[in-house]
């Protein structure tokens, strides 16, 4: 008996941290008060070292049922090893055109995962910086929670139907 829980034990956690076995990266940060200033900048950081390796981008939002709009527009501003610097604009659905939300949660909050690159390598090796600020033209954006980024190691199985 006493092996079997053993054994058991084992297997459970083993299943308990498969499920992130393939994370890289992961920070998803709060908005404070659920409101996102046109001056708060939310800024992520990753080191990479293997340059050869894939990675699949997600974005991660979770949004009040108080959100105004079906669509958040952001900017992203990133910055490579180098220091080379881009600016981007994106687009996230949140709503469908009939007001219901993409996201999923039963109570007044949303999550939704963006997939953003399903495979991409990072060319240089060294620190790559992210940084986000909305783009909604609106001083003060009520609604949104919480904002991150989360790298998977590629796994082509994800992607195959």
């Amino acid at each position: 008996m006493k092996r079997f829980l053993l054994i058991l034990s084992a297997a459970l956690m083993l299943f308990a941290t498969s499920c992130r076995r393939g994370v890289f990266y992961e920070e998803i940060l709060p908005v404070k008060n659920e409101t996102w200033s046109l001056n708060d900048t939310l800024h992520f950081a990753f080191d990479i070292t293997d340059t050869l390796q894939y990675y699949t981008i997600y974005m991660d939002i979770r949004n009040s049922i108080d959100f105004e709009t079906r669509n958040l527009y952001l900017f992203m501003d990133t910055e490579d090893p180098h220091g080379t610097k881009s600016r981007d604009t994106l687009e996230f659905l949140l709503a469908d055109a009939h007001g219901n939300w993409v996201g999923k949660g039963t109570g007044r909050l949303k999550d939704y995962q963006y997939l953003f690159y399903p495979k991409v390598r990072f060319p240089y090796s060294g620190t790559y910086k992210f940084s986000f600020v909305q783009a909604m033209r609106t001083e003060r954006l009520e609604g949104v929670a919480n904002f991150g980024i989360t790298l998977y190691y590629f796994d082509e199985n994800r992607f195959r139907r």
